[in-house]
């Protein structure tokens, strides 16, 4: 698992996708509110990527952005740069992957409960996507373990030329194109 927010991705040189769950790109993005309508009746889920001014300065009160949002600003800041000169760098959502996973329908419960957990596990296994083999992971929280399957399964798409955008056709920020797949 790479935790360094500096991190060049090194050990992934041989990937031809890396699906990350991470914002790529600065807000307000058409992505997050795309996401956000597929998913709803699921209680916040998809957050606001706030804009780049927002994700460089100070967090305080009265900036309009979650303290989540804030603390994600280095990964933000650090993953959109490497995607501007990395094309395998590619945005996934895990619940919208799992959702999809599950013919459009929500899930019902949420991914750190046990009925959750189970109904997650048994969509993978349905794509063929067996966790079994994931003894290295044994110590990482199952949720965690569960949306990188989820990463994994949305990567296989991208590389088959079958994942789908939210939004369709991606926007473009800045000349590049900022899009959630699945």
């Amino acid at each position: 698992m790479v935790s360094e927010v500096a991190s060049n991705f090194a050990e992934f040189d041989a990937a031809s996708i890396i699906a990350i769950d991470v914002p790529i790109g600065f807000g307000p993005r058409r992505a997050d509110a795309a996401a956000r309508a597929y998913l709803s009746g699921t209680p916040s889920v998809v957050f606001p990527t706030p804009s780049r001014d927002l994700l460089e300065g100070p967090f305080g009160p009265g900036l309009g952005i979650s303290a989540q949002s804030h603390a994600l600003g280095p990964r933000v800041l650090h993953l959109t740069e490497l995607a501007r000169s990395d094309a395998r760098f590619r945005e996934v959502h895990p619940e919208v992957s799992f959702r999809v996973m599950n013919g459009g329908r929500a899930l019902g419960h949420r991914k750190k409960s046990a009925a959750g957990a189970l109904i997650r596990i048994e969509l993978l296994s349905r794509q063929g996507i067996e966790l079994t083999r994931l003894t290295e992971a044994a110590s990482a929280p199952l949720d965690d373990v569960l949306d990188a399957a989820a990463a994994a399964w949305s990567a296989r798409r991208i590389l088959a030329g079958v994942a789908k955008s939210l939004p369709d056709p991606p926007e473009l920020i800045d000349g590049y194109p900022v899009t959630i797949w699945y």
